[in-house]
């Protein structure tokens, strides 16, 4: 559990919000910085998303197909939905 996860779950619900919705802009912050990158051709574009990533443990172990990774992302997906259902 990262450390920010830890901090989430004891605040206020306006805080949370506030806090969950800096950190979405930390990450779309960090892919468009990518996106630049790339365009530029820098030698590791993808420095700031990787960044953003490790600062909450949500590295992919090493590895990893990229295939699987989306794959267990809709089926958690599809899990939410069921049980929303």
């Amino acid at each position: 559990m990262s450390p920010t996860t830890t901090i989430v779950q004891v605040l206020p619900d306006r805080d949370r919000l506030a806090l969950l919705q800096a950190e979405h802009a930390a990450l779309v912050m960090a892919a468009r910085a990518s996106v630049a990158a790339a365009e530029q051709g820098q030698a590791d574009p993808l420095v700031f998303v990787r960044a953003q990533l490790d600062r909450h443990g949500q590295l992919p172990p090493a590895g990893a197909s990229p295939v699987e990774l989306l794959a267990v992302a809709a089926a958690a997906a599809l899990a939410r939905k069921a049980g929303a259902a």
